[in-house]
């Protein structure tokens, strides 16, 4: 039986050779002026040889004015530019090098909105801005001259694309309005009274004519996609799947546009179109699914589809033509060569962390937690053997300890691994059991196999003194041995008070009236329990929850946890069963505790009781470093990562210990 997922597909003079494309990512390496470099190169040539059948970079601005970009874009800068003969030439080798692989490219183009400064705003929704910064989107109407002049750049863009060698070019109208064209189209954000707004024809004449502007530059057998948030996730304020299936569609497809990518959210108010580790795998599908129903077009598909599992049925069963990937192809850019390789265990599944500024929330390109290898996020077993093999032990089973050992035995090293308990994975592994985490396994089994796969040598259920290293002798040792979460003072010596990684260890034993402390990450433990029916109250001394999540996590703990109706709320969010369930108490301390009661103070000095069954400590954590301290005199290649060096996130530990591992 034929795999729809291999099958090539036609658009126009372009043919693809599979199913799979890798989608518009802002931040891939370019150079100081928006030059495609030796990094650019490999960054796309790296899923090229992954055997993606299409890319399509991220945005390429078509203004020729940096004015006019800097009153655009402000502190969003370009990335790729095609500005000039040096542009053109670069974008060339860009093309050939993938070309070599078969796969195929085109550049999204786009401008960005009005994003500049701090100035009061008419929408009715908090934007991003607003949440992070205390700034919000300013409104500023675009004028006539500034639209015919993009127009015109827009324009002759096109035509230096296709000059350039491309194989197709997506026009940019999604996610609100940090993006002009999808600015122009919302009736979120467009308020204009002249031609341009009021109606949905009004509203999409100006992409419409940027379209009709874009086919007289490359011709009639030019591919052109336009990528569309199919909902905006704004309500009936902003663009709604029935609006698109009414309004968008029909008019894109009399402009002459090819291919539709299908997207979500409004990146400004709503930011869903980089789904956070809360959202279900494929949850966004069936806007795509939706689409496909109503246009002869083809539909390009995404939203968290890591498994290529998953994607075959979206395929198989005519609910898109082309699955898009996008941060699972920075995770692993060798994705669909594994899978079609049958080879499942050895890709390693993106999760969702998203270590990236609150500038460019959920982005990766320059951070990525289980593939910390910039600039190009090569290939995962991609390294240099070492020149001579060496003996190395790793004390310590978490992914930190697992990545410094595979890495190290890639290089040809003999590689023993011992861990005190009877299981790898450490803290993250735990964290997972949390249905809101659970994408943090993906990481500890794509590392589990590979210990085996990789012959490494793992001892479990075995506490590591240094007399045990001394008898095993090895030429190297890395210590990973973790950290031990922190009990406040009051609390230390009382049994009744268990940690965060002790109630994920043992959730079943948790009582029905619980207490955290702790308003990081103890807010998404908070949610979970709330969530299977406990009651439960989170109280910490600062004054503001999840401060310690990355920016897209963050903003939906904030959802979920707060009952302002300022904050734009969409399909995707993490569940409500309660909204006043957990409670949260900020700026509270805590007193002492007996054991049933705990008593915190506020800022003003009164005093709170608080009944609980189950005390939740999530406060932090402590280095276990003493086996450092006792070894380090005494073998002279002795190093330590994660959090038995400094406490940090998945991240942090995952880069050191991929350091170490090509170090050594």
């Amino acid at each position: 039986m034929s795999r729809k997922i291999l099958d090539p597909l036609s658009i126009k003079r372009m043919e693809i050779k599979n199913r799979i494309s890798f989608g518009p990512m802002l931040g891939q390496p370019f150079g100081p002026n928006g030059e495609v470099t030796d990094d650019t190169i490999g960054w796309f040539v790296e899923r090229a040889k992954g055997e993606v059948g299409l890319a399509i970079t991220g945005t390429v601005y078509p203004c020729m004015d940096e004015e006019l970009i800097q009153k655009f874009a402000g502190p969003f800068s370009p990335a790729l530019r095609l500005k000039d003969e040096q542009h053109i030439q670069g974008c060339k080798k860009l093309v050939d090098a993938v070309h070599r692989y078969g796969m195929k490219i085109g550049p999204q183009i786009g401008m960005a909105g009005l994003i500049r400064n701090a100035s009061p705003s008419p929408y009715p929704k908090n934007s991003i801005m607003s949440v992070f910064f205390g700034a919000d989107i300013p409104v500023s109407e675009v004028t006539l001259e500034e639209m015919d002049q993009l127009k015109k750049d827009f324009a002759e863009c096109a035509k230096k694309v296709k000059l350039s060698g491309f194989d197709c070019l997506e026009l940019h109208c999604a996610h609100g309005n940090v993006n002009l064209l999808a600015g122009f189209i919302s009736p979120f954000s467009n308020r204009r009274t002249d031609q341009y707004g009021g109606t949905w024809k009004n509203q999409l004449r100006y992409p419409m004519e940027i379209i009709e502007a874009i086919r007289k530059s490359v011709g009639n057998e030019f591919p052109i996609f336009v990528r569309i948030s199919a909902d905006e996730l704004l309500g009936p304020e902003g663009i709604t799947l029935d609006d698109t299936l009414k309004y968008v569609v029909p008019m894109l497809e009399d402009a002459g546009v090819d291919c539709i990518d299908v997207s979500m959210g409004s990146q400004t108010h709503n930011p869903n179109n980089i789904p956070t580790v809360y959202v279900p795998r494929g949850h966004y599908i069936y806007l795509a699914s939706k689409i496909k129903q109503v246009t002869r077009l083809p539909v390009i598909g995404v939203g968290r589809i890591l498994d290529l599992k998953m994607a075959e049925k979206f395929l198989d069963g005519d609910m898109v033509d082309i699955i898009c990937l996008g941060r699972q192809l920075i995770a692993d850019p060798e994705t669909p060569k594994k899978y079609f390789e049958d080879r499942p265990e050895d890709i390693r599944k993106c999760i969702c962390d998203s270590p990236s500024p609150p500038t460019h929330p959920g982005t990766c390109t320059a951070l990525c937690t289980v593939n910390p290898t910039p600039p190009i996020m090569g290939a995962c077993d991609s390294v240099i053997p070492a020149k001579k093999a060496k003996s190395v032990l790793v004390v310590g089973g978490g992914v930190a300890g697992m990545e410094a050992a595979r890495i190290s035995a890639l290089r040809g090293h003999n590689v023993i691994l011992m861990e005190k308990e009877g299981r790898l994975g450490g803290h993250v592994d735990i964290l997972a059991n949390n249905p809101l985490n659970f994408e943090f396994r993906n990481i500890i089994e794509y590392l589990t196999a590979q210990m085996h796969k990789l012959s490494v040598n793992v001892r479990v259920c075995k506490t590591v003194t240094a007399t045990d290293i001394k008898t095993i002798n090895p030429d190297i040792v890395i210590l990973a041995t973790g950290s031990t979460m922190a009990i406040p003072k009051a609390v230390r010596e009382k049994p009744y008070a268990i940690t965060h990684i002790d109630a994920l260890q043992n959730i079943n034993a948790i009582g029905q009236n619980v207490v955290i402390q702790g308003l990081g990450y103890g807010s998404e433990l908070a949610i979970f329990l709330a969530e299977t029916g406990r009651k439960v109250t989170l109280f910490g001394k600062g004054k503001e929850i999840a401060v310690n999540l990355p920016a897209t996590r963050k903003l939906a703990v904030l959802k979920r946890l707060t009952e302002s109706e300022d904050l734009a709320r969409g399909n995707g969010e993490i569940p409500i069963t309660d909204k006043s369930n957990p409670t949260v108490l900020t700026e509270i301390t805590l007193k002492d505790m007996s054991p049933r009661t705990i008593v915190v103070m506020d800022k003003s000095d009164n005093e709170k009781h608080l009944a609980y069954d189950t005390f939740v400590v999530s406060m932090g954590r402590k280095s276990n470093d003493e086996l450092y301290l006792e070894l380090k005199n005494s073998i002279s290649e002795t190093y330590r990562i994660g959090d038995a060096n400094k406490v940090g996130e998945i991240f942090e530990a995952m880069k050191a210990a991929n350091e170490i591992g090509r170090q050594i």
